[in-house]
Parts: C-alpha cells; structure tokens; sequence
C-alpha cells in the first residue's frame, strides 16, 4: 500500500542491519499497526546473519556475527510475535576479527502495537564519533567538539539540540568562506553580505565552498525548520540525511586539501631538482 511504502522510505533505521542495530537511537518507536513496517522490524530483530560495521576496537570496517539472542515471550514466528501483548529482546554481533569485540541492542514490545528500542552497548555516539574522527583536523577542535557532540545528543534521543550543533558547524563553514573572499577581495562588501540571507551569502562566496554545500544549500533550511518548527521525533528522523551531508562537505574539503598540498609539494621538489640541475 502507498502509506505503508511511504513509512519504510521515511524510516531510514529499517533499512539494514546496521542502520536497526547500531544507528537507531534509543527509545525510538516503530509502529507496528503498518504492515510492512511490522514485517521489516521482524525480519531486522530476528536477523541471524552477518553485519557490515565499523569496529571501534579494530578502528576499521569489519564483518560482524550474530552470536547471541536472549528474549523473554520472544515468539520464534512473525505472527506469533506480533499477536504477542509484550517481549523483552538482546542482539548481540561479534566482530570476525575479534570476538571479544561485541555490540548488543535491547529492544521491548509494547504491546501488539510498538516496538522500541531501550538500549545499546557500546551506544550510538560511541559507534559513530570514532568514525568522524577524521574531520578533526579539518574542522579544528572547537568545530569539531561541536559536531560530535549533535551526533552524542541524536544518540541520547534529543533531536532539536543536535540540530543545534549541525546548524553551528554548517555556518562556520559559511563563514570560514566569508573570511577567505574578505582578504582576498578588496571589493568585497562586508554590509550587503551580513544583509544577506543564507541562501544569497552561500551564492556570495561560492567559489570558496565545496561544490557539494553549494548544490544542497536546502539543508541549511532543513536544520533551521528542524530547530523552530520540528518536534523531537521528526529532527531525529532527519539527522542522520543532514549529517551524511555535512560529512559529504567536509570530504570534498579533506580532498581539496590534500591536492592543494600535495600540488605544494610537488611544485617546491621541482624547484629543488630545477635549482640543483641548473646549478651543477
């Protein structure tokens, strides 16, 4: 049916292993009156196979095992389980490389209705803050502080205050742009720009921002209807789209980094071989 199609594109912790047992925040709701939505949650909680994941011991990508499930009125069957008035869940996967390397997720139903998920070990943002360890540098500390700490608050269920931190971060890189075509335009009007809106400012500096941030400006828009208008429920249904678009922004800065210093790099070696040649 159309609604029930619709559910499963919005609800993006349906579509995986990983997204279900790691990335869901806790006490998050799946409402299990919707069909499909109630077969997909089975068929994730009831997973026995392996799980793609990065591994926060082994600082990699790795595969991972389901070893263990413990349940109480945990029915074996989708349609005994979802006649069933309640029922306590534990999943576990065990890293390949690793065993002593374990995730776990606990889940309750409640009633025929709901399921939620009431807990995770290691939890979310440690799951996910070693992975953006990586923009570290290219955000420097302060930055980065604050965007790890709107994926520990999304983690912890609060969704309007992680919107909080990611608008931060999206600004300071605006006006970290800002800054650059200040010094580098004299002609540069500081008074039209602060006028401006967000929209005008990206289309200002755009050639100091990535081309990525330039093509979504929209989501500036999203996090600030997530801050004023959206309840807790639908910013944490949207932060995991908005973050994947700020790490996709940092990254087309990491590589232009790196090219810049690599391109350094090659013109002062081949000044060095130029000056030595011409000197010997």
């Amino acid at each position: 049916m159309p609604e029930e199609q619709a559910e499963i594109k919005i609800d993006q912790y349906l579509e995986s292993p990983k997204a279900f047992h790691l990335e869901m925040p806790l006490y998050h709701e799946l409402d299990l009156t919707i069909g499909v939505v109630a077969e997909k949650a089975y068929e994730l909680i009831a997973h026995s196979g392996t799980m793609d994941a990065y591994c926060i011991w082994c600082d990699k990508e790795s595969v991972f095992d389901s070893r263990e499930y413990v349940g109480h009125n945990y029915d074996s069957t989708y349609s005994s389980w979802l006649k069933s008035d309640s029922g306590f869940r534990r999943n576990s996967y065990t890293c390949t490389r690793n065993s002593d390397h374990q995730y776990f997720s606990y889940y309750i139903k409640l009633g025929k209705n709901k399921l939620m998920k009431i807990g995770q070990w290691p939890s979310t943002a440690d799951f996910q803050i070693p992975q953006a360890e990586k923009y570290r540098k290219i955000l420097g500390e302060e930055e980065y502080k604050e965007f790890t700490r709107g994926i520990g608050l999304s983690a912890h269920g609060v969704g309007i205050g992680s919107f909080v931190y990611l608008r931060r971060v999206f600004e300071n890189l605006i006006e970290e742009a800002h800054q650059k075509a200040k010094s580098e335009d004299k002609s540069f009007s500081d008074e039209a720009y602060t006028r401006a809106r967000m929209d005008d400012k990206i289309e200002i500096v755009k050639g100091h921002l990535p081309e990525f941030l330039v093509e979504n400006r929209s989501l500036y828009a999203i996090l600030s209807k997530g801050i004023h208008d959206l309840g807790e429920d639908e910013c944490l249904q949207y932060f995991e789209t908005v973050k994947i678009g700020i790490e996709q922004i940092l990254d087309e800065k990491i590589i232009a980094k790196e090219k810049a210093d690599k391109a350094a790099s090659a013109r002062a070696a081949i000044q060095k071989a130029h000056g030595k040649i011409n000197g010997s």
